[in-house]
């Protein structure tokens, strides 16, 4: 993982930048009560709730809690709980035209069993990140935060905010509640979100509550972050032989802090059990490396950094492999995984390093040319 850089240079460097994976918190959990109606406030209250929902566990992490200690703003508070230390220690050091948020820990919405109350911390979510960030700078884009157990809910939530200016996609988890992403209980989401002419973004998840371990169960943390990579796998597989793609076909997907090295081999596995089995699957109309590339977009964290030097020429070859206008940049900020932009990508040549800084995110989003 690539740390930040106190090199003046990297501030004026010319490139710009649009970061499609930014994570705001409050300052505290209770910042959201003013969102939320008496009966849910006097619930959470009672629950002493903090954030984290008691069924669904997440595994200790030992690099401060997940966050980097320099994202914590002078004032003290969550990462990331302060928009102007977030412009001034990120935005305006590493030239950001755009940053796209995804509040943290809402990824996790959607695993509790209780998703009226699941779906009434989304809105309180929605309705604090626009007026605490979006209304605050128009270079921020927004995510339409939704509890897709319910998706009937889920959609009239993306209905109510996602017409918003500043909202640029519906955040969802890479974890589905009830079967892949490909089920049809999901159109709902799928149709309110084209609706608002939203991008639908996943974001890596845990497993707990309604969302299912994943192929194996894990002991250590190293594991857990290791094996993410197979539930993007099966979600990309589930999206794509569910034929979610040939009844949406102006659907857009992003799919965020997954990696991308193992793209082309699922691809290409998808394209030979497809001719082989497309009896089965007849609404598939196409191969499935083609469905990817007209439907899907991936994040570059966490970026590939080769032990040898040698290996760095197989990263430009593994995204040409799948296209290289289907990378935007991610950094995952305020997380300890944060890839500071312009080192990440220093060895990527300029044409596609420009592509995946900003020029994929402007035509994903429909954003204005920063250049």
């Amino acid at each position: 993982m690539t740390n930040k850089s106190d090199n003046p240079a990297v501030a004026k460097n010319k490139i710009p930048v649009i970061d499609c994976d930014v994570h705001p918190n409050p300052k505290q959990y209770e910042d959201l009560n003013p969102y939320l109606s008496d009966y849910w406030r006097d619930f959470l209250n009672d629950c002493k709730w903090k954030g984290i929902f008691p069924n669904i566990p997440s595994m200790p992490i030992v690099a401060n809690a997940g966050h980097r200690m320099d994202s914590v703003p002078p004032e003290g508070g969550l990462g990331c709980s302060s928009l102007s230390y977030f412009k001034e220690d990120v935005m305006d050091r590493y030239n950001y035209a755009n940053a796209i948020l995804f509040p943290d820990s809402t990824f996790q919405l959607a695993a509790s069993p209780q998703h009226e109350m699941a779906t009434a911390l989304a809105s309180a979510y929605n309705d604090w990140e626009i007026e605490h960030w979006l209304e605050k700078n128009p270079n921020l884009r927004g995510s339409v935060v939704v509890a897709s157990q319910d998706p009937e809910s889920a959609a009239r939530e993306i209905d109510r905010v996602g017409s918003h200016p500043q909202m640029a996609q519906v955040g969802l988890s890479i974890h589905s509640p009830y079967g892949g992403w490909g089920d049809k209980r999901y159109y709902p989401i799928w149709e309110a979100a084209l609706r608002n002419n939203l991008v639908c973004t996943f974001h890596v998840s845990v497993p707990g509550g309604l969302f299912r371990p994943g192929p194996v169960y894990v002991n250590y943390y190293p594991e857990d972050q290791t094996i993410h990579t197979l539930t993007y796998q099966a979600q990309v597989a589930s999206i794509v032989f569910g034929g979610v793609f040939e009844k949406y076909q102006e659907l857009k997907m992003l799919f965020v802090e997954g990696g991308f090295a193992w793209l082309p081999s699922v691809m290409y596995t998808m394209d030979t059990h497809w001719r082989n089995l497309k009896r089965e699957v007849p609404w598939v109309k196409r191969p499935p490396s083609q469905i990817v590339r007209e439907h899907m977009w991936f994040g570059t964290q966490p970026f590939i950094e080769p032990a040898r030097h040698e290996d760095e020429k197989h990263i430009v070859d593994i995204l040409k492999m799948v296209g290289t206008d289907r990378f935007v940049f991610t950094s995952d900020y305020p997380h300890w995984e944060f890839d500071a932009p312009h080192a990440a990508l220093a060895t990527i040549p300029i044409d596609i390093r420009r592509k995946i800084l900003y020029e994929n995110a402007v035509g994903l989003f429909a954003l204005p040319d920063p250049v």
